[in-house]
């Protein structure tokens, strides 16, 4: 007997809601019913415009005993209050990076799901990638031997529909809730750890949120990691992994389908780089889609790709990069 369908909503009628819309319609086990706005005609020209049976306020969204996951697209500020709201109307959620505002938050909310035994799930889509389980893979069989030291540059000039998001310290702006999350996120999922000692500096916009930012990590394993990355310059967005036998090059690693691995086998003469690849859909938030229906069919509460302690352990890591700089946000004072 074929399974039901799982019947989603979303709250947020934003641009990141577009893409999910796309790959849940990509899902032959998911279905989207409804979406939510604080501006009813907001809600209803996008349900309209996108063809979602029900535009609703997040009060009607979380009421409707028809839909069995909820994901959360609004602003970071908002992500707190939202996903609390879903859960305590016996909701699983998904909830678009960054989980929270600060760790705090993430612990709260880690703790409902449990006691209510209700999935949720970071909406790190990049994790789920085939690309980067293909990466992960060979590291782990030990293509370039134990890593060493990582290096990544994330940046990029922020698109005008982008920037009151990412400048406005009320809407928890900034590029390390922003962008600095997928570099730091990628490599502790690489290493399958956390950093033991983080340090960090910035340059802050003039509106009062970090704009670019570099961070140092250092790892039990004894790995070191350096990730430079902002909204307000254009970065070349490569990875390079340095191993005791080799390196790997990973262009475009956010979304890249391809690495090259370079063996020396511990002198100063690499070999012939290898070229490694594997196909991403256009639509990566698929795969992360895909490993919702799993989890709740099989009555999982989290994800082991990426567990309730490392999404606030990573939030704990932003906490302290935040905490060297001072900087909180209007809200959290």
């Amino acid at each position: 007997m074929e399974e039901s369908k799982l019947k989603w909503g979303i709250i947020g009628a934003g641009i990141i809601a577009q893409k999910m819309i796309d790959a849940l319609r990509q899902n032959r086990d998911s279905e989207l019913i409804a979406i939510a706005s604080k501006s009813a005609e907001k809600a209803a020209i996008f349900a309209e415009r996108n063809r979602v049976p029900i535009s609703c306020s997040y009060d009607e969204i979380v009421n409707n005993n028809d839909i069995d996951v909820i994901y959360v697209a609004t602003t970071h500020n908002f992500h707190f209050e939202n996903v609390k709201l879903a859960m305590e109307h016996g909701k699983h959620v998904l909830v678009e990076k960054a989980f929270t505002v600060n760790g705090e938050e993430a612990e709260e909310l880690a703790a409902i799901a449990k006691g209510n035994n209700l999935f949720l799930m970071e909406a790190i889509w990049v994790r789920f990638l085939p690309s980067y389980k293909l990466l992960k893979k060979k590291l782990t069989e030990g293509i370039v031997g134990d890593v060493k030291q990582i290096n990544i540059t994330f940046g990029r000039f922020i698109p005008p529909k982008y920037e009151k998001r990412l400048n406005d310290p009320d809407l928890a702006g900034g590029v390390t809730l922003d962008m600095g999350i997928y570099p730091i996120s990628f490599i502790c999922f690489l290493l399958g750890e956390l950093p033991s000692e983080v340090k960090a500096t910035s340059v802050f916009s003039s509106s009062g949120v970090d704009m670019t930012a570099d961070y140092l990590f250092k790892f039990p394993s004894g790995a070191l990691a350096s990730i430079n990355t902002s909204y307000g310059l254009y970065l070349n967005n490569n990875a390079t992994l340095y191993g005791s036998k080799g390196y790997i090059d990973f262009p475009d690693f956010q979304e890249g389908e391809s690495f090259t691995a370079h063996i020396h086998n511990g002198t100063n003469t690499p070999e012939p780089g290898i070229l490694i690849s594997e196909k991403n859909n256009s639509n990566g938030f698929i795969y992360q889609v895909k490993e919702v229906v799993r989890c709740i069919r099989n009555g999982e509460t989290e994800s082991p790709v990426i567990p309730h302690q490392e999404t606030i352990g990573i939030m704990k890591i932003m906490d302290k990069i935040r905490d060297q700089w001072g900087f909180k946000y209007p809200f959290e004072e």
